[in-house]
């Protein structure tokens, strides 16, 4: 079986590395990793050249958190083929798009658990793969401890966003 799992961020990475590697996958199961990048126009910055340098950041956080989440998915189902891939574009579309063109077996995604008006006017990726996918899929919740307790190195906080005294 083809699972993708699609990784938002550093927690929801994981509790998709934590589920996949406790659940029993068929024998020869291959793994893909997908992180989704917005694209350069949807980037936060006042100029292009703003805009450009928050794109580079955030696909090289992807990157380099993908890889980190693939050598524990490796470390946890050894001889498993698993490999990953940053995209571009809106998170939806690409997890839906790859996951046909793979074409992958089950979809593994984190929920943020938002839900009346927040999901209204911010919508919910995890919803709208799971009301499209043409495969099966499973939703990862992450505990209210698991948030709590979660610790974020300063490396994977973007430059603009740091705090410096």
């Amino acid at each position: 079986m083809n699972v993708l799992l699609a990784v938002s961020d550093r927690l929801f990475g994981d509790a998709l590395v934590r589920f996949a590697s406790n659940h029993n996958w068929e024998a020869g199961s291959q793994f893909k990793l997908i992180c989704v990048v917005a694209p350069l126009q949807k980037q936060f910055g006042h100029s292009d050249d703003d805009k450009k340098v928050s794109f580079d950041e955030e696909m090289t956080m992807a990157d380099k958190l993908l890889s980190q989440l693939k050598t524990a998915l490796q470390k946890a189902l050894p001889g498993a083929a698993i490999t990953y891939e940053v995209l571009v574009g809106s998170p939806s579309h690409e997890i839906l798009e790859c996951a046909g063109k793979w074409p992958a077996g089950m979809i593994l995604l984190g929920s943020h658990g938002r839900g009346g008006l927040e999901k209204l006017l911010i919508g919910s990726v995890s919803h709208f793969v799971a009301s499209h996918s043409a495969c099966s899929f499973c939703i990862v919740r992450v505990s209210n401890s698991d948030v709590l307790d979660f610790e974020l190195e300063e490396e994977d906080i973007p430059a603009e966003m740091r705090m410096f005294s």
